[in-house]
């Protein structure tokens, strides 16, 4: 349970930075929320958690938020502008991803050995974590604002918009990721237990998401 509040937490301060980011710089607030956000589910997906006995991997608060700063960009400002925005977190994934694997493959200093050691163990061992979250986020991601416009366009209304769209788009993205990061790592069982309750939780705070896109449609 203690695991679950921490990352609930995680979700509300992320939120709240994103309405506070853009209510001060608009969508270049987003901009730097979403790249801020990419690099951090780079390093936040590589560890496990527990919740209810089943492990899930951590991070997928934040990547959540990806897509509700996505979202808040096409309510505001249209297809053509997220491009941008998918652009650039697209780019901040591959950075981060490759400066942290450089990083583990440089030569270690004689103190710290054991500091040293993990990190190269961390960084060098997930390369199956980094595709399957790049892959998974960046199509969800596009899925998202597809839906979303459409949704737009047809009902004005952010609430259904949110709400489809998460619901739609987090069920493929769980399944892309989950199939790219622990297929035949996890037994069955686990697999199956760890891709329903990450998908549940991811909705939910997808469903939360629309605070924050409901608060940043306010300011003009």
């Amino acid at each position: 349970m203690i695991n679950l509040i921490l990352v609930i937490s995680e979700v509300i301060v992320c939120y709240i930075v994103m309405v506070l980011l853009y209510k001060k710089y608009k969508t270049d607030g987003i901009y730097v929320f979403g790249i801020i956000a990419a690099m951090l589910s780079c390093i936040l997906n590589l560890k496990k958690i527990s919740i209810i006995n089943v492990p899930v991997p951590l991070g997928f608060g934040i990547t959540t938020s990806i897509l509700i700063a996505g979202n808040i960009i096409i309510q505001k400002r249209g297809k053509e502008e997220f491009k941008n925005y998918l652009i650039l977190t697209s780019l901040a994934f591959i950075v981060c991803i490759v400066v942290l694997n450089l990083s583990a493959l440089t030569t270690d200093s004689k103190y710290g050995i054991l500091a040293n050691e993990s990190y190269d163990h961390i960084f060098l061992q997930n390369i199956r974590i980094y595709i399957a979250l790049v892959v998974s986020v960046i199509f969800s991601a596009w899925l998202d604002s597809e839906l979303y416009y459409l949704i737009k366009k047809l009902k004005n209304k952010i609430i259904l918009s949110n709400i489809f769209t998460i619901i739609i788009t987090n069920f493929f993205e769980n399944i892309l990721f989950i199939a790219i990061g622990y297929l035949f790592e996890y037994e069955t069982i686990d697999l199956f237990l760890c891709l329903i309750l990450r998908y549940m939780i991811k909705t939910v705070i997808g469903l939360i998401g629309t605070i924050p896109l409901y608060i940043a449609n306010k300011y003009d």
